[in-house]
């Protein structure tokens, strides 16, 4: 199954376990989402990674990929910083 990248702008909705790409450049992202468990890895199959740990409800990221692991997934919005 191809990764999905996550867009520059629109509210993305990431579901549960699925890998998404994110884009090359500086973005902030942003979530209302109360716990949105993120983690973020430099390799699609995430054999190394980091939880994101959110600010006020949003977290600088670069490049790499990204999942939800909280049922439900979680709505976020990346903009470029």
């Amino acid at each position: 199954m191809p990764t999905l990248v996550i867009p520059l702008g629109p509210p993305t909705t990431l579901l549960q376990n699925v890998v998404y790409a994110l884009p090359a450049v500086q973005c902030t992202l942003f979530t209302d989402t109360t716990t949105p468990a993120l983690q973020q890895s430099n390799t699609g199959a995430f054999t190394a990674n980091v939880a994101l740990t959110l600010t006020n409800g949003q977290v600088q990221v670069v490049g790499g990929f990204l999942r939800a692991t909280a049922v439900g997934g979680a709505l976020v919005t990346l903009k470029r910083a």
